[in-house]
């Protein structure tokens, strides 16, 4: 390759090469296609919610008879997932971009069974059926080259799944950078995968966004602050809270799993009880129910409302019908039901402790939640910033909640260890190892 200098700098002239313009044509084509195929996604989903709305949204707002929409939802998906011959385990989002390829025969199963889970009221969010919709297109688009060698293959996967997330989240450089920092391509290949990803991205929002108006997460309207140096402490203070919350949040799903053992093969019956159990939940608490996005919108407006002890119920309440969604069948990510147990633990935090500015609280734990074990930090700091408007100041704080929440809990080891004991208990029933 032919190398040029600026000063002592050596230069490889990427834009000059012909893989780098093969990626920027995929990522325009992924970006208006994907962008569309987005928009009908989560259409159905926002337009599924509507049989959702509750009676009141504190203690036993809901309706008992959603009890009967979620076990017909839990129902339909079990039926679709043996019908459709889908595995026990259905790879997540971080595994896809970890491997940076997604297999394209499983996508359309894995979002018609998605869109029916997040219709259906799963605690579970949009960003495992786009990303799995995104991959799937850009390696099926790579693998049919015979010209394209691994790197550029991986890259478009990334592309494709950038190009998914364009309108998903505040801005198109947070779906772009969302996806570097999660796979974490190597060196080879990161600049491909930077570019295509934000050109994607880009594409997509272009497209994406005059159609729908808004993104799928809102602006939350909390009240701005002025800056004080204290915050940083209160920042750290607020990521360990985020920290214990995380490990509770483990604690819960290990928990519903090992519940859900005796159901381990019965394909239909598994998500159909799993539907009924967080329809129950639902009608004594029911902003547990879907992905969480517009439900947190409530706990912004009514949060003062409801007050800090039922918010903290709605927080666990949450965890729980997560856990339940996700190791019953259903399919969805992680994300954003995350982001609002998050959301609504800082709020609830600022009402025990009304010192906290609200938008302190708020961001702050609405990041390092899910920041203590997502590695995607400059992601979750500026997604907090963009969607609640604050100030250049006032990220610094987020940066140390989602720092320390990351350190005490994945850094720590704290959920390694975890996972572990429960490897070898489950061999210790099992008598064989849990890889097999």
């Amino acid at each position: 390759m032919v190398e040029e200098r600026i000063g002592d700098i050596e230069l490889a002239p990427l834009a000059r090469s012909r893989s780098f313009w093969v990626l920027m044509r995929d990522a325009v084509v992924f970006g208006v296609v994907l962008a569309l195929g987005g928009l009908v996604f989560l259409a159905i989903v926002e337009g599924g919610d509507f049989w959702g709305e509750p009676a009141d949204d504190g203690w036993w707002g809901g309706h008992w008879w959603w009890v009967a929409v979620t076990t017909g939802a839990g129902l339909a998906v079990g039926v679709l997932r043996h019908v459709l011959k889908m595995p026990a385990h259905v790879p997540g989002l971080t595994e896809e971009l970890a491997e940076e390829r997604v297999e394209p025969r499983s996508v359309p199963a894995t979002v018609t069974v998605s869109a029916v889970s997040l219709v259906g009221g799963a605690s579970l969010g949009p960003e495992a059926a786009l990303g799995s919709l995104g991959g799937g297109v850009g390696t099926w688009v790579a693998e049919r080259r015979d010209d394209v060698d691994e790197d550029l293959r991986k890259a478009t996967t990334l592309t494709g799944i950038s190009g998914a997330f364009g309108g998903l989240l505040a801005s198109p450089f947070l779906a772009a950078m969302l996806v570097i920092e999660l796979a974490r391509p190597h060196r080879r290949r990161m600049l491909h995968a930077l570019f295509g990803s934000l050109a994607a991205a880009s594409v997509g929002f272009a497209v994406f966004y005059p159609i729908a108006g808004a993104t799928f997460l809102g602006i939350y309207d909390v009240p701005d602050y002025e800056y004080k140096n204290w915050h940083l402490l209160a920042g750290v203070g607020l990521g360990l809270v985020a920290a214990v919350a995380a490990i509770v949040l483990a604690v819960m799903t290990a928990v519903v799993k090992w519940l859900l053992t005796p159901l381990d093969g019965r394909t239909i019956l598994r998500p159909t009880i799993g539907g009924a159990a967080f329809g129950l939940v639902a009608v004594v608490v029911p902003l547990t129910l879907f992905t969480g996005s517009h439900q947190l919108d409530t706990v912004v407006e009514s949060g003062a409302t409801l007050g800090a002890g039922f918010l903290l119920v709605v927080v666990l309440a949450k965890m729980v019908t997560f856990a339940v969604s996700i190791g019953s069948g259903f399919i969805g990510g992680p994300f954003f039901p995350m982001l609002f147990a998050g959301g609504t633990l800082g709020y609830a935090v600022h009402l025990m402790f009304p010192e906290l500015p609200l938008a302190l609280a708020f961001s702050c734990v609405f990041a390092a939640l899910p920041g203590a074990i997502v590695a995607a930090p400059f992601t979750l700091v500026l997604l907090a910033a963009l969607m609640m408007e604050l100030g250049p100041l006032q990220t610094a704080p987020i940066g140390l909640a989602v720092l320390t929440s990351y350190i005490a809990i994945t850094g720590s080891g704290v959920l390694v260890e975890m996972a572990e004991r429960r490897g070898r208990r489950a061999e210790q029933r099992t008598g064989q190892p849990t890889g097999t």
